[in-house]
């Protein structure tokens, strides 16, 4: 999708299809109705006068309130170059936000593949709105844009395929150039990088292995200029990563642990991102239910989302230090496969004592958490489909975020905020531990059936040591079931925003 910056009105603007943003306007007391505002810097106002008020017209007979992601398309009748007119709703103008302002762009796409547009103009205002920057807003629609448009259908047939008609988005603006430029790269980075982050999610197990993964991250390495190391299995005997190491031994396909590094010149902190990558877990021996089992090909989404940031902040370039680390296996039941009552000893030297093979995402993260924070960075976060607890807690929308230094978490939820994607703080309960260390060893791997979320978090805390760090559990985000206007069902790519934003603040 190609960005043009021009200067003019939709009334001149050569494109298939032209939209009016519409604010919801709040009724005066003892109104039941308010029809929205066509604001005259959107164009609408001109519009609707070149149309002898036949928008407006219409705004009242079909009762079109602006309320968000709500949509009229009129057929311009050769008025205007565009071929049609599209209103979308943007909301309450106090009630704007950026996750509204994506799904806005999200839904610019969408209607624009259904009339088959290769072009779609729109009006940036210069002004801030809600506190919102031109390049916030900018930024934002591009995102969504992009994201709206994502499929994934690679595995169908070429004719099922969705050809995407939208090509060129001419947005006209009063604005300093420079801003709106950079906003578009900065939306198209962060947006691509989250639909990569889709793909790898939605790729089936047989095509994405761990070897298959470090290939792929061997080549973003390339790409972007990153230097990457991969350790197979005897760089992790080497190491002592038995916990690691137990995790793989039930499948014939090899573990292998990913480090990309990116190291600008100026950088003054050097943060580590650790991310999961479990290619298919079946729980091993402690074995799912069949039912939607085949999801677990996105168990590695918190190792795709680290590998997604990596590709973003290399074309971003942000002035800080960043590590990434992605532990990859499958966990699969096998006559060598690691069972329930086996004790194994991690890297750290601490007992760990299997009570379900199906808690295996923390016994990978334990060893690299071990190893990763005897590096010593300023700040270690790493991110996991680790618990079912968080996915009754939050459903598909919030990330749990857990950790030990409030400070961290303060930048994370800021960012989040920043980026327009949704995070809940859960408290690190130290009470909780006693459960993971009741038994003949140092700990159990699972702490039961309550505050799951909980006390897995707080299994990793025994491999951080004084370390800061902070915990994301994607479990709920990262994968939907039901939909909506930025994703469709499958990998949603949830948290790359946010990590950009954050290590954008350095």
């Amino acid at each position: 999708m190609h960005f043009q910056i021009a200067s003019g009105s939709l009334i001149s603007a050569e494109a298939d299809l032209v939209a009016i943003g519409c604010f919801q306007k709040e009724p005066l007391d003892g109104q039941k109705k308010s029809h929205p505002v066509l604001e005259r810097a959107d164009g609408g106002s001109e519009l609707d006068r070149l149309f002898d008020g036949e928008i407006s017209e219409l705004i009242a007979k079909e009762n079109f309130t602006g309320s968000e992601g709500k949509t009229r398309l009129i057929f311009a009748a050769g008025k205007i170059p565009a071929r049609y007119i599209l209103l979308v709703g943007l909301g309450k103008k106090k009630e704007l936000s950026v996750g509204g302002l994506k799904r806005i762009g999200a839904v610019l796409a969408k209607q624009a593949q259904e009339v088959k547009a290769a072009s779609l103009s729109l009006v940036v205002q210069k002004d801030a709105i809600a506190n919102f920057s031109v390049a916030a807003r900018m930024q934002a629609l591009v995102e969504g844009l992009i994201l709206g448009s994502y499929r994934f259908d690679r595995y169908r047939e070429a004719s099922a395929r969705t050809k995407l008609t939208l090509e060129k988005v001419v947005v006209i603006s009063n604005a300093p150039r420079a801003q709106l430029e950079k906003a578009i790269i900065r939306g198209q980075a962060i947006a691509e990088a989250t639909c990569f982050t889709r793909d790898l999610s939605n790729t089936p197990p047989n095509d994405l292995t761990p070897m298959a993964l470090a290939k792929i991250a061997e080549n973003v390495a390339k790409q972007e200029r990153l230097t990457i190391t991969v350790w197979g299995k005897k760089e992790l005997q080497d190491q002592k990563m038995n916990a690691f190491l137990a995790v793989a031994q039930g499948s014939v396909e090899p573990p292998v642990l990913i480090h990309l590094n990116y190291k600008p010149k100026k950088a003054k902190y050097r943060i580590a991102l650790v991310g999961k990558a479990v290619t298919f877990d079946s729980g091993g021996i402690s074995i799912k239910p069949s039912r939607n089992m085949h999801e677990m090909k996105s168990d590695m989404s918190g190792g795709a989302v680290v590998l997604a940031t990596m590709l973003a902040i290399a074309q971003l370039k942000p002035d800080v230090a960043v590590d990434a680390y992605i532990p990859s296996s499958e966990n699969m039941p096998d006559a060598k496969a690691f069972k329930p009552g086996d004790i194994i000893t991690a890297r750290n030297g601490k007992t760990i004592e299997i009570i379900s093979t199906d808690a295996e995402g923390r016994m990978l993260l334990a060893d690299t958490l071990s190893y990763v924070t005897d590096g010593k960075p300023d700040y270690v976060i790493d991110l996991a489909t680790l618990t079912g607890g968080a996915v009754y807690a939050l459903g598909e929308i919030y990330a749990a975020v857990l950790g030990n230094d409030q400070r961290l978490i303060d930048r994370l939820l800021s960012a989040s905020h920043d980026a327009g994607e949704s995070v809940w703080q859960l408290p690190l309960e130290k009470r909780y531990l006693s459960g993971l260390t009741k038994g003949p060893a140092d700990l159990v791997n699972s702490g039961g059936g309550m505050a799951q979320t909980i006390t897995a978090t707080l299994f990793l805390s025994q491999f951080v040591g004084q370390t800061k760090w902070a915990h994301f559990d994607i479990a709920a985000c990262a994968w939907t079931n039901e939909g909506s206007e930025l994703c469709p069902k499958g990998g949603t790519g949830s948290m790359v925003a946010t990590l950009v934003e954050f290590l954008s603040g350095f």
